[in-house]
Order: C-alpha cells, then structure tokens, then sequence
C-alpha cells in the first residue's frame, strides 16, 4: 500500500512538474530572436535559393570550355522500293538497318564571349552572396528595432503602472482625510477622475506593449499565442556621441562596409561584362569539329570475299556461252580468268560497323551575317541592363547617404533630448515629492498636486522616449557601419 501511495505522489509530481514546464515561456535574447527570425524569413531563403541559381549559372559558364558531344543512333525498317543504305542501289528487299555516330566540336575563338560569360557568372555569384547577407542584415536590424520597442513598451508600462499605484495611493490617503474632516470630497473626486485617467494610460501602455510583442513574434514567424518573454538590455545612454566623426566621413565608411553597397557595385561590373559578351556575339566564332559513325544494312550478305594478299591464280574457265564447232561438236571457248587469291568469311553485323567506320576532323568557320538581328538586339538589352545596374547602385548609395544623415542627426538631438529629459526628471521629481507633502498636510491644493504630478510624470515619459529614440538611431548606425559584409 505504501508503495502504491509513493507512487502515485511520484506521478503527480511529474506530471505537475510537466505542466509548469509547458507553461513557463521562454525567455529570449536579442541573438536568439535575430537566430530565429534569418532561419525563417522568407526573403532570406529567396536570397539563398539566388544563390544556388548563381553558383549554377557559374558551374555552366565553367562547362562552356568544354567541347560539345554527343552520340545518336537510329534503327529503321524499309518495304517496297528503298535505297539500300549499304550499296546505295535501288532494292525491294526489306531492310533493316543502324546508323551510329559520334560528334564532337570546340570552340577555339568567339571573340572572347565565353570568357566574358564567366567573368560575369563569377561576379554575379559574388553579389548574390552580398545580396543573401544583406537581407541577412536587414531582417536582424528590423529584429533588433522590434525588440527594442518591446523594452520601450515594457518601460512605458512599468511608469504607467506605477502612476496609477500612486494615484490609487493617493485617492486612498484622501478617503481617510475626507472621513476625518480634513479635506473636501471634491478634491476627493478630482484625485478618484485622475485615477481613472492614468487607469487609462496604462491599459493604452499594455495595449502598445502587446502590439510591439505581436510585431516581434510576426518578425520571428511564431504564433500570436506564443508565451515569450525578452531579456533586456543594456539601455544606458552614453555622456558623449560614440560617433564624433563627420555625416561623409561615416557614409564613405559605411559603403566600404555595407553588403548592399558593395553587391550592387558587383552587380555593375557583372552587367559591363555582360555588355562584352553581346558585342563578342557579333564576330565570327571558329571551332574544331570531329566525327566518328558507322552504319549497318540487312540487305549485305552475312559472308565476303577477302583477298590474302599473296597475289592471284589464273585458271582456265570454259565459258558458258560462247563455242566452236569442231566436226560438228559445240566446244566451250576457254577463257582466261585472274582472281586474287583469298577466301570467304563471314560478315556479321560487328565486322559490318568496323568495315563501314568513318571518321573526319575539320575547322568551322561561322561569320554571323543576319540572324533576324537577335545579336543586336541582345547588345541593345544588355546595354540596358547595364545602366539598370548602375542606376540600382546609385539608388542604393543615395539610400545610405540619406539614412546615415537622417540617424547621424536624430542620435545627436535624441541624446540632447535626453540629457535635457534627466534634468526635467530630477527637478520635477524634487517639485512633485515638495507638493505632495504640502499637499498632505493642507497647505496646497489638489490643483497644485496634480500640476506637479503630470510634469513628472511627463519628464519620466520624455526620458523614456529620448532614450530609446537614440537606442534606435544608434542601432542604426551600428547596422550601417559594422564590418559585417560577406566574404
């Protein structure tokens, strides 16, 4: 009985234990959340499907140098009135017959088109690897802004709830003052309406808390239900600007580093490339060529005669035709006939490939004349794609300036703002403790209280806000000039 008992305790310890776990949500670093939103973000895997689709285009430039080769063989019957593909006489006899052969040609010249291919295939592999980290990049910034105004909801949250726990406090103190004769029921109702206000304030704050959270767990692709809580960070703002140097010395650092800058510069110089090879399309190509094959024919009889090589034998022959009478008698005329000497062997269907083997080797010479102007127009196309590429990279270089300027100046009047928001704080703080102790022994009125409460409770958001509007401009900043670029 004892051991049913322990037992059962056992089980329902583990399985309370269980419970605890499934309900305990994870906590999550900025790392981990970067990890998880780049595994899977559909962007980044489009990036590195371009990728693979550029590592093939550059293995088949590769291969271009290679000769082209192939083999082909047919298998055919023939009835009725045919060429016998063997003696090349008409016949009537059905045939059957192969036909093998074996090509193969090189390019010796194209105007250097396959050179250019390749060097384009190489650098545009390079930019797509430019390209894949720069997403990269771009999915962990918009991470890591995401995850920043969840701790700048969370702050703003926390401050709302404690004005509404001091308001609460308040409105308690008053009761018992107002029982006690010691303050009127309308600063009671002043103070019981301000309460509701920051009751207000603080479900806008949670509501603003859980639109941040379901922005960073979209970012992540997980559910809306997911329990996650963040851990924080280290959120203090520093006495001076980290970034001293000028708006252009900070943009040519950044172009030096930034994957997009650099991949959209691959991409131009992939586009030239391609401008080489459409003009190489225009000159004549030489290649080298060779043939091997062989054919078979049913209608060639299974045996030949084969000479020996050790000369001929003449021999007497009557003929059949042609006579003399002698007293009366038809006598054969003899005739001489010279054969070389030899014998019959088969001939099968392997010693009629190896007879019927024929081989050539020769130089092609293609000098493109009209080709229903298809080069030209690939030239034309290519020249566009050209100035497309450099109009991107101008268009890319003109977003990072711009961006950089915009963040380099906003960090500096967040952190103006923000040493200006710490003094408002601290001198609110020392107003606003003064007036409730005024207030609390009757020398001021309600007025004068909140007066002194929403200025404080203005500075706390302000500092609030000031700071994390300079964690964000520096994040930014951070993005741009981290030396982060694909190798």
């Amino acid at each position: 009985m004892s051991k049913l008992v322990t037992f059962t305790l056992v089980f329902l310890l583990l399985c309370s234990t269980g419970r605890l776990a499934a309900q305990t949500p994870r906590v999550w670093s900025l790392d981990s959340c970067i990890n998880q939103a780049i595994a899977q973000n559909i962007q980044v895997k489009q990036s590195e499907l371009n990728l693979q689709a550029s590592r093939v285009i550059n293995a088949q430039a590769k291969a271009a140098f290679l000769p082209i080769s192939q083999f082909t063989g047919s298998h055919s019957y023939n009835t009725g009135r045919s060429i016998d593909p063997f003696t090349n006489q008409p016949t009537t006899e059905q045939i059957q017959s192969n036909n093998f052969a074996l090509s193969a040609d090189l390019i010796l010249f194209n105007g250097g088109q396959l050179q250019h291919r390749l060097q384009q295939s190489n650098l545009g592999l390079k930019a797509s690897r430019y390209e894949l980290e720069q997403t990269r990049q771009t999915i962990a910034l918009n991470v890591t802004l995401a995850y920043l105004q969840v701790l700048f909801s969370q702050e703003l949250l926390t401050i709302a709830e404690n004005q509404l726990k001091n308001t609460n406090l308040q409105v308690e103190r008053s009761k018992h003052l107002v029982d006690a004769g010691a303050l009127a029921n309308s600063t009671l109702a002043d103070l019981e309406v301000q309460a509701t206000q920051d009751e207000l304030q603080q479900v806008t704050a949670a509501t603003d808390l859980k639109t941040a959270r379901l922005n960073l767990l979209q970012l992540l692709n997980l559910p809306a239900t997911t329990a996650f809580t963040i851990q924080p960070l280290a959120t203090e703002v520093p006495a001076t600007n980290p970034y001293a140097q000028s708006t252009a010395e900070l943009v040519a650092l950044a172009e030096k580093m930034q994957p997009g800058i650099i991949g959209a510069d691959l991409r131009v110089k992939s586009a030239n490339r391609g401008v080489r090879a459409a003009r190489a399309s225009l000159l004549p190509m030489l290649s080298l060529g060779g043939y091997i094959g062989s054919n078979y024919s049913s209608a060639v009889p299974t045996s030949r005669f084969v000479a020996d090589g050790t000369g001929s034998t003449t021999r007497e022959v009557p003929s059949e035709t042609d006579f003399v009478l002698i007293n009366g008698t038809r006598t054969p005329i003899i005739n001489t006939k010279t054969e070389p000497n030899g014998a019959m062997e088969n001939f099968y269907y392997f010693d009629q490939l190896q007879f019927n083997m024929r081989k050539s080797i020769g130089l092609n010479l293609s000098i493109p004349i009209l080709n229903s102007w298809q080069n030209r127009a690939r030239l034309s196309n290519a020249l566009i794609t050209e100035k497309t590429a450099e109009y991107a990279a101008e268009n890319v270089r003109l977003q990072l300036r711009q961006n950089i300027e915009l963040a380099h100046n906003n960090l500096e009047a967040a952190q103006i703002r923000y040493k200006t928001a710490t003094r408002q704080v601290n001198a609110s703080k020392v107003a606003y403790d003064a007036a409730q102790k005024r207030f609390e022994s009757g020398s001021v009125h309600y007025v004068d209280l909140n007066l002194a409460k929403t200025n404080y409770d203005k500075a706390l958001s302000n500092q609030v806000q000031a700071k994390y509007d300079y964690l964000f401009r520096e994040r930014v900043l951070n993005f741009y000039l981290q030396d982060t670029a694909a190798k």
